[in-house]
């Protein structure tokens, strides 16, 4: 699917000091980034979860976070009509339920040769504010719960870790943390940048699907 390449290019706890990302109706400051030849998704807002709505369709929801956000990561998320499993690594059949995408500074300092020589690239496309790393926290695919596999179209600068299954049961509001400094590391070796922005994707056009999901209490926290 060539509009995850776009996807990636335009690129987003409840304790003291939480920093959370505002659903309101009409989605002030959130941005869409729907794809060429590709129907969009409905993007709405119920009870202050944002709600996506797909059919045989693709695109993004994003927004761009104010520098400081702490590195503890904390949503709700429910899916109501599951995406059938595919494989996340595979380009052109890596349809997903709903995924939490959250972009991270260019760090040229730690930037591999490939990432250095892409960066290029990716400002001509996106701008110079461009993450230059992401992670996709996904609920859907095939692979095990804990998964983390290099994106299929970004390679090191893309990771996708599988929050959850496919089969997990739908229309159940599901509880998530993220401690995203110790997953950057792990996953990059070096230290977080900033956290650079937020964005929600749901993905039914590989599959020829319909799917809806919910996500609501993006936080992030010291």
């Amino acid at each position: 699917m060539k509009h995850i390449i776009a996807a990636v290019a335009a690129l987003f706890t409840l304790p003291v000091h939480a920093a959370c990302v505002p659903v309101t109706d009409g989605l002030p400051g959130w941005e869409r980034l729907d794809f060429d030849d590709i129907t969009p998704n409905t993007w709405t807002v119920e009870d202050g979860a944002l709600v996506a709505t797909a059919n045989d369709s693709a695109s993004m929801l994003y927004t761009r976070l104010p520098a400081g956000r702490g590195p503890i990561l904390t949503w709700r998320w429910r899916v109501d009509q599951a995406v059938p499993a595919t494989d996340l690594t595979r380009k052109g059949g890596d349809d997903r339920s709903i995924s939490l995408t959250i972009g991270f500074a260019y760090d040229s300092a730690n930037a591999s040769m490939g990432e250095r020589m892409r960066r290029v690239v990716v400002e001509n496309v996106a701008g110079a504010d461009a993450p230059g790393r992401v992670v996709d926290l996904v609920w859907g695919g095939m692979q095990p719960v804990g998964t983390r596999r290099e994106s299929p179209y970004s390679g090191r600068s893309g990771q996708v870790l599988i929050r959850r299954t496919a089969n997990e049961p739908a229309g159940e509001w599901q509880a998530e943390r993220v401690d995203l400094a110790a997953l950057y590391s792990e996953l990059w070796g070096s230290a977080m940048p900033p956290i650079t922005q937020a964005a929600v994707f749901i993905d039914t056009d590989d599959t020829n699907t319909a799917g809806q999901a919910r996500i609501a209490d993006i936080c992030f926290s010291n």
